[in-house]
């Protein structure tokens, strides 16, 4: 039985169970992505549309089989039995070329509208999880995705290095917008290597949602963000580490002790680049220490300490790195540490940065539901051992009887709340890296 059929079935045998898995990416959304991107399925095939949005999550799933062996998992080929319209229950093989024109023929953007309908939903579940003082807490920060080393993929993408020593692979350049309670990511935009994260950052400030905190990397200070963040909607605001270099500022009020008001000088290069910036900005400075790191500042456009107290920001802007660890999850847990992604075709590199997208996404849904059962937050929820238990549920639920789904993903929630991790210790010690060890031995004195 296709994974299609499998839910419809499963939504007439049990209509209040299946509304729960429904939610996690129900197939409505998918087949509204279709339509909204011209990509519906007209007439019949063995791998249909709706099959191929499900074939490229399940590759992120699934990276270490082959993509014939995510179709057999996931039930996604449908064989026409005797001349009849009925899918087989045993599924036909699908080959490679198959697949490849199968994903040629959907392209991307089914998959990033997908995105986008998905995470708003789960946003609107899980927007408690994400809150502070009426604020919605966001961070954003980018990363790199290496690609398979194909002429097609560096004319498109580009590669880091210089001509005299290029880097192995083509790279692709992601930035994201998190939540940093549900750890979902709610906004993402693809790009080339040569676009740079402040590029792709422009892109994702108008499209923040009104009452919003972005908590910002020490790389996305900028004058022009100071500026546009707040200016694109209504409160707005932003939270980021400042630069000790190049950065100038007079001190306009005093608010506390290491905290105060201070205009910022807009460097007149940057005004002559973007001539609708002012010369100042106002901004809010944090100074605070830790032991054994040294002094640290912050610039904010939370510049009311009544109603957003300076100690609650400071510990606001340490969870920023949330997203390096979600960055982290994706890059180490979901991709196995692959040398670089599947897909030889700039286009299908989309696609499947999509479906990346879109399966931590949905593991990270089920971590959230499972955590709100087990009484924690989510990051107490473990992805890698969430993200087995997930890919043997998918595995295994296809060839089942459809009645049987409610009790399987009951039972999956379930085993998902055994997975609490203790909670984080605090680093005491100044992060370093370490030298590592040669694999031969030293050259005798």
């Amino acid at each position: 039985m296709g994974i299609e059929e499998w839910l419809q079935d499963v939504g007439r045998v049990s209509p209040a169970s299946f509304e729960a898995l429904r939610s996690a990416l129900s197939i409505e959304w998918v087949r509204e992505a279709l339509e909204r991107t011209g990509k519906a399925t007209i007439r019949r095939r063995k791998l249909p549309n709706e099959a191929v949005v499900w074939l490229v999550i399940g590759m992120a799933l699934f990276t270490n089989r082959s993509i014939e062996a995510v179709v057999k998992h996931l039930g996604l080929a449908e064989e026409q039995d005797e001349g009849s319209r009925r899918p087989s229950a045993t599924g036909s093989p699908v080959s490679s070329g198959g697949a490849a024109r199968a994903r040629d023929r959907v392209g991307a953007e089914p998959l990033e509208e997908l995105f986008t309908l998905s995470a708003g939903k789960w946003e609107q579940e899980f927007g408690d999880l994400d809150t502070w003082r009426g604020l919605k807490l966001r961070a954003l920060d980018g990363t790199t995705l290496r690609l398979p080393d194909s002429a097609a993929n560096e004319e498109v993408y580009g590669r880091p290095g210089s001509t005299r020593s290029p880097a192995a692979y083509p790279q692709a350049r992601v930035v994201a917008v998190l939540g940093l309670g549900s750890r979902i990511m709610v906004d993402f935009v693809v790009g080339t290597y040569d676009q740079g994260e402040q590029t792709l950052a422009q892109v994702l400030y108008p499209r923040l949602c009104d009452d919003t905190l972005v908590v910002l990397d020490r790389n996305f200070v900028n004058h022009a963000a100071f500026v546009r963040i707040p200016a694109q909607g209504r409160n707005r605001h932003f939270l980021c580490r400042a630069r000790e270099r190049g950065t100038s500022w007079r001190v306009v009020r005093k608010l506390g002790f290491g905290d105060a008001l201070i205009e910022l000088r807009v460097p007149p290069h940057h005004r002559s680049s973007d001539p609708s910036l002012p010369t100042t900005v106002v901004v809010r400075l944090l100074e605070y220490t830790i032991k054994g790191f040294g002094r640290r500042r912050l610039f904010t456009s939370l510049l009311d300490p009544t109603l957003y107290p300076a100690q609650e920001i400071i510990d606001l802007y340490h969870r920023r790195w949330e997203i390096e660890i979600a960055y982290g999850e994706i890059k180490t847990q979901t991709l196995e540490r692959r040398e670089a992604l599947r897909s030889r075709d700039p286009e299908l590199v989309r696609q499947e940065i999509w479906g990346l997208a879109l399966a931590y996404n949905l593991v990270r849904v089920m971590m959230a539901r499972a955590a709100r059962e087990a009484g924690v937050v989510p990051n107490r929820m473990s992805f890698r051992n969430s993200l087995l238990q997930i890919r043997a549920f998918l595995q295994m639920a296809w060839n089942d009887k459809p009645g049987t789904l409610p009790r399987l993903y009951a039972d999956l929630l379930k085993e998902l709340t055994f997975l609490v991790l203790p909670e984080r210790r605090q680093r005491r010690y100044p992060r370093a890296v370490k030298i590592k060890m040669s694999n031969y031995n030293k050259a005798p004195q």
